[in-house]
């Protein structure tokens, strides 16, 4: 929107004046329709988050926090995306809160951030006030919650490492991350496991580029895995090279079908883009088929299990998250059933 740009080169320009007149016609924007309650709360936390975290024009990043926390409490009920909207603004108020020195209002705030939604970016920074402040165990903890929902993150593992040993001097740390990793992935494995539903498959026609039909009939006995995506849309392009990854292990087993669908409008785009990312898993345009899964967000991937029944759903992607161990728990899981 041009004036979040203005607003944003403002900050950037450190001018102050016009910085406040742009904010100021942003904030009755909802009066006469332009913005949704929703967007104008995700603009605020946006300049609120680039004033502290690049220490521009500073001065006004409270103002512009308080304004947008008001909004969101004013609406909070009826919002779309309220656990996502109360982590993201609250973990910028803390970062405010942060660079004015205020910890315990930064540790405050940090856990109202975490109450919405646990992050673990949100997690790492409220451990590193913890280890400021010498609460070791609590700074632990913390890292702890963070590793679990972000396994593979270097800094988390070393953090987890640095604090155990400090806890524990003469302890053998690499056993207890060895012990710690396979517990967590047992708890990850039974909460991926638990979002099972069984819910009626609509029905769908598809020819991949191949030319081969996918439909509900002829894919009758075979867990078949559907993943909407688009050449414009970042989390798809993030998403797709573990789509790959995970069609390596199983392309050759006649009990597994994968294919990506593209919502793609222009649909000219889609084949160079495949080819250019070298990727040999089976597209098809979706055409009507996005619309009767209902879908509304990309990427979107379905997995229908072997009586014809939609088994999972996975929306958007997350790249803390080990995609292909957690697909093929949902696989296995699937094909032993």
């Amino acid at each position: 929107m041009a004036l979040v740009r203005s607003a944003e080169r403002a900050i950037m320009e450190r001018d102050e004046d016009r910085f406040v007149k742009i904010f100021d016609l942003l904030k009755n924007y909802p009066e006469n329709g332009a913005l949704e309650i929703t967007d104008q709360i995700a603009f605020g936390n946006r300049l609120a988050w680039v004033m502290s975290d690049q220490m521009l024009l500073f001065n006004e990043a409270p103002a512009v926090m308080e304004y947008t926390i008001e909004k969101f409490r004013a609406e909070e009920e009826g919002l779309q995306w309220q656990d996502e909207l109360g982590a993201m603004i609250f973990d910028t108020q803390a970062n405010i809160f942060e660079k004015q020195d205020e910890m315990e209002k930064a540790l405050e705030a940090y856990g109202v951030a975490l109450g919405y939604l646990e992050q673990p970016e949100t997690l790492l920074r409220r451990g590193l006030i913890f280890e400021t402040q010498e609460n070791f165990a609590a700074a632990l903890e913390d890292y702890v919650a963070a590793l679990q929902l972000s396994p593979g993150k270097a800094l988390i593992n070393q953090k987890v490492i640095e604090l155990y040993t400090k806890l524990n001097p003469g302890k053998d740390s690499q056993a207890f991350m060895s012990d710690l990793h396979t517990s967590l992935d047992e708890r990850r494995k039974e909460e991926v496991l638990s979002e099972v539903f069984y819910i009626d498959t609509p029905e769908f026609q598809m020819t991949d580029f191949n030319g081969r039909s996918l439909n509900n009939a002829n894919m009758l006995g075979r867990v078949v895995f559907v993943d909407f995506w688009a050449t414009w849309c970042n989390p798809c392009r993030r998403e797709l090279p573990e789509f790959q990854a995970f069609y390596e292990l199983y392309k050759d087993d006649p009990r597994i079908v994968f294919v990506a669908a593209s919502t793609d409008q222009e649909k000219q785009k889609v084949q160079p883009y495949i080819d250019e990312m070298k990727f040999t898993f089976p597209v098809a345009y979706a055409g009507d088929t996005a619309t009767n899964f209902g879908v509304e967000g990309i990427p979107s991937l379905f997995i229908i299990g072997p009586q014809g029944k939609i088994r999972y759903k996975i929306v958007g992607f997350d790249p803390d998250k080990d995609f292909v161990r957690e697909m093929t728990w949902r696989l296995e899981s699937l094909l032993d059933s």
